[in-house]
């Protein structure tokens, strides 16, 4: 699933509004100047019907060879069908069947086919997939894959959605003392590598990606567990010589235990989830990922049950934030991550290496665009 989601990332940088505008970045001067411009495409993934219609064209002249996955290629289908059937009238049903029966008709059919549609899922005649580009042999021939259940189109809609829009997420980072423990085999602390980790993960994300930084201990500004080390911003944004992302490298560099700093964790999450939920940006994947490596030892901080129960008012459909908590090391306590977690339609996650944090990450964002796991 990581792996996919980073091939749509990659892919949605990629993608125009219409097969027009896509077909219009193709090569087309012979002489071969153009051909040798890599701001042109050589390759493009466009339906069929798009390949016909070029190619059929005076502008395209058969230029586009098209090329079916051997895997198998989804079926674009249009379906006809009545939409709120039982607020039409006796007349507007009637007109809706007759035109139906009438695309039904072979004179129709035969029109659709000439525009590049097929009209049956066993009979393609072959001038539909030359004039598209197609050349034998190709798997086109071969009988077509079982549609995807609904489950699987739903998941890779919502990896699709997640993964693609720009993001807006806070990470709230355990500065406790206890992150200066070395993690065995690495000769580094649990705090470098986490910060190597976190310094991966920054590099998957985009100019226009809003990404934030807080630690927390206990009493770490005044009275608060929690500070903010860097807004949640656009990463593209100007901050005096350099940029947001500039700013956060820097931040994450200079992350350090505190000594003597207990988990402050409670308190926290709590005050982190307010501002993620209140900052919501409509259009964003929201998240919050708080990462710590102990449980709460704030004896002055609000109870587990009592965190749950604010996470859950704060928590709406309409604007989902789902909270990510990793537990980092054998001190963090998965169950509890997941339980706090699950209260706002987030996820709970156990590393025992932080430097596996930015696979983690990854992960959890795909996740949260799953069915069901939101409100």
């Amino acid at each position: 699933k990581t792996q996919a989601a980073a091939l749509m990332k990659a892919l949605s940088r990629r993608v125009c509004d219409s097969d027009g505008q896509v077909l219009d970045t193709l090569p087309r001067d012979s002489s071969g100047t153009e051909r040798a411009n890599p701001k042109r495409n050589q390759a493009l993934v466009v339906s069929e019907q798009a390949a016909y219609t070029y190619n059929s064209g005076a502008d395209g002249g058969g230029s586009l060879d098209l090329f079916y996955p051997e895997d198998g290629s989804p079926r674009l289908d249009y379906p006809y069908a009545l939409l709120d059937q039982t607020g039409l009238t006796t007349d507007e049903s009637r007109a809706a069947i007759r035109f139906m029966s009438y695309l039904r008709d072979p004179r129709q059919q035969r029109l659709l086919e000439r525009y590049g549609f097929r009209t049956s899922d066993d009979e393609v005649p072959d001038t539909l997939v030359t004039r598209a580009g197609g050349s034998s042999p190709q798997p086109y021939a071969q009988p077509p894959g079982r549609p995807a259940s609904e489950v699987a189109v739903q998941e890779a809609l919502g990896v699709w959605t997640i993964t693609v829009q720009s993001a807006r997420i806070t990470t709230v980072v355990d500065a406790s003392a206890s992150m200066s423990e070395p993690v065995p085999g690495t000769g580094r602390s649990r705090m470098d590598v986490t910060k190597a980790s976190l310094l991966q993960a920054l590099a998957t994300f985009t100019t226009d990606d809003e990404i934030g930084l807080w630690d927390f201990s206990t009493a770490l500004d005044g009275d608060k567990d929690y500070r903010v080390r860097v807004p949640t911003e656009r990463l593209g944004a100007r901050k005096g010589d350099g940029t947001q992302r500039d700013r956060l490298s820097a931040a994450f560099g200079d992350l350090a235990p505190v000594p003597n700093g207990a988990t402050g964790l409670y308190d926290t999450t709590l005050a982190a989830y307010k501002a993620a939920t209140a900052s919501y940006t409509k259009g964003k994947f929201n998240a919050l990922v708080v990462l710590t490596d102990g449980v709460n030892e704030d004896p002055g901080s609000i109870s587990r049950t009592d965190l749950i129960a604010r996470l859950e008012r704060l928590t709406s459909p309409e604007r989902p934030v789902p909270l990510i908590m990793i537990a980092v090391g054998p001190d963090a306590d998965r169950e509890e991550a997941d339980r706090i977690a699950e209260a706002t339609g987030g996820s709970g996650h156990e590393v025992t290496d932080p430097s596996q944090i930015h696979s983690v990450i990854l992960k959890a964002i795909v996740e949260a665009g799953t069915p069901g796991r939101q409100g």
